[in-house]
């Protein structure tokens, strides 16, 4: 049975005009706002429009008083508190678990794992990826970041390394902003990789592995979970733990065709659970079975049964923040 849902955005984080037609046939990939917005376009936005005729779900930009809510918890006050006849499931995104909601969905395998109550949905792929073309065959000559530059491992921004990596390998290192997180056409390997310690980066997801794995481009990331929850080093990715091993690796992908193939090929096999469809299919089953069962049990319980829950998860919450932190 169908169930009413709320999928919440305030109207200032709402995409413009010309952004919500972009985002209709799901091409967005250089209409991103910044910020807040851009998380609450990707993950609010986008979902209910890739929902419409599967779930009866609406999008408000005024939070309902009752009923089950699905909103991005980066866009609510730090002290908010649901209200009795509210049930809440907080999209954490980037940001951090809000104590103030019932359930989270996360964004990363492992940290669903770790966190008490909460539920894992992929991010969404980027919209409308151009595979890399096929007739670059086996050329080795451009190595590309898609992601903020302030993301990129302090090493691999130095211009040292693109040097290092020219003189070395012939290959060019480039990095892609917004508006081009969806070309991989011109691309022979992708860099993922935050920075070279062993932070495993809870928080975040693993869509720089899968939209390389989609375009069909041979990925050498870093230590982040998300990664080694969702792939195998050495089978459909490479791990590189300096800017010298990102060097030697290349090499080994330049000098070694059936590996190289190999990789990507494994990549591909990958890439299921991560397709648009699947992500919509995910979400799906989510708002019309998990969603309103979980939100059913909410109401049923007793005023110190909530009073014990509230008081839980803040005491996880503490403890999430100091694993990540």
């Amino acid at each position: 049975m169908k169930v009413n849902i709320f999928f919440y955005m305030p109207e200032a984080h709402l995409p413009s005009p010309d952004r919500r037609a972009a985002w209709l046939p799901g091409q967005a990939p250089d209409l991103l706002a910044g910020g807040k917005s851009a998380a609450a376009q990707c993950w609010i936005y986008q979902t209910w429009v890739e929902l419409q005729g599967d779930t009866k779900i609406e999008l408000v930009t005024k939070m309902p008083d009752e009923g089950i809510i699905v909103t991005l918890g980066g866009v609510l006050h730090k002290h908010f508190e649901a209200g009795e006849k509210q049930f809440i499931a907080n999209i954490v995104a980037d940001f951090v678990p809000h104590p103030g909601t019932h359930l989270q969905i996360v964004q990363n395998r492992t940290h669903a794992r770790r966190l008490p109550g909460s539920v894992f949905i992929p991010l969404w792929p980027q919209p409308n990826i151009v595979p890399r073309d096929p007739a670059r065959g086996d050329r080795l000559e451009t190595v590309a970041f898609f992601g903020d530059p302030g993301n990129l491992a302090p090493e691999l921004a130095n211009v040292g390394f693109a040097s290092d990596l020219e003189r070395e390998t012939g290959a060019r290192f480039v990095i892609r902003d917004a508006s081009q997180w969806h070309d991989f056409s011109d691309v022979d390997v992708a860099l993922a990789i935050r920075d070279f310690s062993h932070s495993q980066h809870l928080h975040k997801p693993a869509t720089k592995l899968y939209n390389a794995w989609l375009a069909g481009v041979p990925v050498i990331a870093g230590s982040d979970s998300a990664f080694a929850a969702e792939g195998l080093d050495g089978k459909d990715f490479l791990r590189a733990h300096s800017s010298s091993e990102c060097i030697k690796l290349v090499k080994k992908l330049q000098g070694d065709r059936a590996f190289r193939q190999n990789l990507v090929a494994s990549g591909k096999k990958r890439t299921a659970p991560f397709s648009r469809e699947a992500v919509t299919e995910n979400w799906r089953l989510f708002c019309e079975e998990k969603l309103p069962a979980t939100a059913a049990g909410w109401f049923k319980k007793s005023p110190v049964e909530r009073r014990i829950f509230w008081l839980t998860q803040r005491l996880i919450f503490f403890l999430d923040r100091k694993i990540r932190s």
